[in-house]
Protein backbone atom coordinates (compact mmCIF):
# COMPACT_ATOMS: atom_id res chain seq x y z
CA UNK A 1 0.00 0.00 0.00
CA UNK A 2 1.14 3.52 -1.07
CA UNK A 3 0.56 6.86 1.27
CA UNK A 4 0.22 10.25 0.65
CA UNK A 5 3.73 11.58 0.46
CA UNK A 6 5.61 13.29 3.56
CA UNK A 7 5.32 16.72 3.89
CA UNK A 8 9.10 16.96 4.12
CA UNK A 9 10.88 14.22 2.35
CA UNK A 10 8.49 14.39 -0.22
CA UNK A 11 8.34 10.48 -0.73
CA UNK A 12 5.67 8.18 -0.85
CA UNK A 13 5.70 5.64 2.12
CA UNK A 14 5.42 1.73 1.16
CA UNK A 15 3.95 -0.16 3.39
CA UNK A 16 4.51 -4.12 2.29
CA UNK A 17 2.21 -7.17 2.85
CA UNK A 18 3.21 -9.54 5.30
CA UNK A 19 1.95 -12.77 4.43
CA UNK A 20 0.58 -15.11 7.08
CA UNK A 21 3.10 -17.49 5.46
CA UNK A 22 5.37 -15.49 4.89
CA UNK A 23 8.79 -17.44 3.45
CA UNK A 24 12.40 -16.46 4.70
CA UNK A 25 13.27 -15.36 1.75
CA UNK A 26 10.04 -13.34 1.41
CA UNK A 27 10.64 -12.28 4.78
CA UNK A 28 14.13 -11.09 3.81
CA UNK A 29 13.09 -9.52 0.52
CA UNK A 30 10.64 -7.35 2.21
CA UNK A 31 12.82 -6.25 5.30
CA UNK A 32 15.69 -5.42 2.46
CA UNK A 33 13.20 -3.15 0.78
CA UNK A 34 12.40 -1.78 3.95
CA UNK A 35 15.75 -0.81 4.97
CA UNK A 36 16.24 1.08 1.54
CA UNK A 37 13.24 2.94 1.82
CA UNK A 38 14.07 3.84 5.09
CA UNK A 39 17.64 5.25 3.86
CA UNK A 40 15.65 7.16 1.16
CA UNK A 41 13.23 8.46 3.77
CA UNK A 42 16.04 9.85 6.45
CA UNK A 43 18.13 10.90 3.42
CA UNK A 44 15.53 13.23 1.65
CA UNK A 45 14.29 13.96 4.94
CA UNK A 46 17.50 15.66 6.28
CA UNK A 47 18.31 17.01 2.63
CA UNK A 48 15.43 18.83 2.29
CA UNK A 49 15.24 20.44 6.09
CA UNK A 50 18.49 21.57 5.03
CA UNK A 51 16.97 23.33 1.97
CA UNK A 52 14.17 24.35 3.54
CA UNK A 53 16.13 26.30 6.28
CA UNK A 54 18.98 27.51 4.25
CA UNK A 55 16.40 28.76 1.44
CA UNK A 56 14.76 30.61 4.34
CA UNK A 57 18.32 32.19 5.39
CA UNK A 58 18.64 33.48 1.93
CA UNK A 59 15.84 35.07 1.22
CA UNK A 60 15.77 36.62 4.89
CA UNK A 61 19.36 37.82 4.03
CA UNK A 62 18.02 39.40 0.76
CA UNK A 63 15.26 41.00 2.70
CA UNK A 64 17.46 42.31 5.03
CA UNK A 65 19.25 44.08 2.36
CA UNK A 66 16.35 45.38 0.69
CA UNK A 67 16.66 43.53 -2.44
CA UNK A 68 13.58 41.43 -3.45
CA UNK A 69 13.35 37.58 -3.78
CA UNK A 70 13.12 36.97 -7.46
CA UNK A 71 13.37 33.72 -9.41
CA UNK A 72 16.75 35.21 -10.73
CA UNK A 73 17.82 35.75 -7.15
CA UNK A 74 17.19 32.74 -5.52
CA UNK A 75 18.85 30.71 -8.84
CA UNK A 76 22.26 32.37 -7.27
CA UNK A 77 21.03 30.24 -4.16
CA UNK A 78 20.15 27.12 -6.10
CA UNK A 79 23.57 26.81 -7.57
CA UNK A 80 25.75 27.56 -4.51
CA UNK A 81 23.45 25.34 -2.26
CA UNK A 82 23.95 22.24 -5.25
CA UNK A 83 27.44 23.13 -5.39
CA UNK A 84 27.85 22.42 -1.24
CA UNK A 85 26.06 18.94 -1.89
CA UNK A 86 27.42 17.58 -4.12
CA UNK A 87 29.70 15.06 -2.56
CA UNK A 88 26.66 14.20 0.21
CA UNK A 89 24.41 13.58 -2.66
CA UNK A 90 27.09 11.41 -4.76
CA UNK A 91 27.86 9.56 -1.13
CA UNK A 92 23.87 9.23 -1.20
CA UNK A 93 23.91 7.91 -5.03
CA UNK A 94 26.55 5.39 -4.50
CA UNK A 95 25.07 3.84 -1.43
CA UNK A 96 21.68 4.32 -3.46
CA UNK A 97 22.81 1.67 -5.49
CA UNK A 98 24.81 -0.43 -3.06
CA UNK A 99 21.60 -1.33 -1.71
CA UNK A 100 19.75 -1.79 -4.91
CA UNK A 101 22.29 -4.13 -6.20
CA UNK A 102 22.54 -5.93 -2.80
CA UNK A 103 18.12 -6.13 -3.87
CA UNK A 104 19.04 -7.82 -6.67
CA UNK A 105 19.61 -11.71 -5.00
CA UNK A 106 16.99 -11.55 -2.57
CA UNK A 107 14.55 -9.94 -4.93
CA UNK A 108 15.25 -13.11 -7.76
CA UNK A 109 15.22 -15.70 -4.86
CA UNK A 110 11.78 -14.41 -3.73
CA UNK A 111 10.47 -14.40 -7.45
CA UNK A 112 11.21 -17.86 -7.92
CA UNK A 113 9.50 -19.03 -4.86
CA UNK A 114 6.81 -17.25 -6.19
CA UNK A 115 6.72 -18.53 -9.25
CA UNK A 116 7.35 -22.13 -8.21
CA UNK A 117 4.78 -22.52 -5.73
CA UNK A 118 2.39 -20.68 -8.58
CA UNK A 119 3.16 -23.73 -10.96
CA UNK A 120 3.05 -26.55 -8.32
CA UNK A 121 -0.17 -25.23 -7.46
CA UNK A 122 -0.86 -24.97 -11.08
CA UNK A 123 -0.22 -28.04 -11.59
CA UNK A 124 -2.14 -29.27 -8.95
CA UNK A 125 -5.29 -27.66 -9.91
CA UNK A 126 -5.06 -28.94 -13.36
CA UNK A 127 -7.22 -31.73 -14.15
CA UNK A 128 -6.87 -34.28 -17.31
CA UNK A 129 -8.58 -33.05 -20.21
CA UNK A 130 -8.62 -29.28 -18.83
CA UNK A 131 -5.70 -28.06 -19.62
CA UNK A 132 -5.32 -25.37 -22.36
CA UNK A 133 -3.45 -28.11 -24.87
CA UNK A 134 -5.61 -31.21 -24.47
CA UNK A 135 -8.73 -28.69 -25.18
CA UNK A 136 -6.90 -26.73 -27.72
CA UNK A 137 -5.33 -30.46 -29.65
CA UNK A 138 -6.86 -33.37 -28.58
CA UNK A 139 -10.76 -32.71 -29.18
Amino acid sequence: MIGTPDPVSNLRPVRYHVAANESDADREWRQIRERVDEFNQSFWETNNTMFIKAKAEYEDSLKQKGEQVTPEALSVFYKDFLDKAYERQMEYNREWWKLNVGMLYPGMKAALRCLTQANSSAAASTQKGTSFWEKSFES
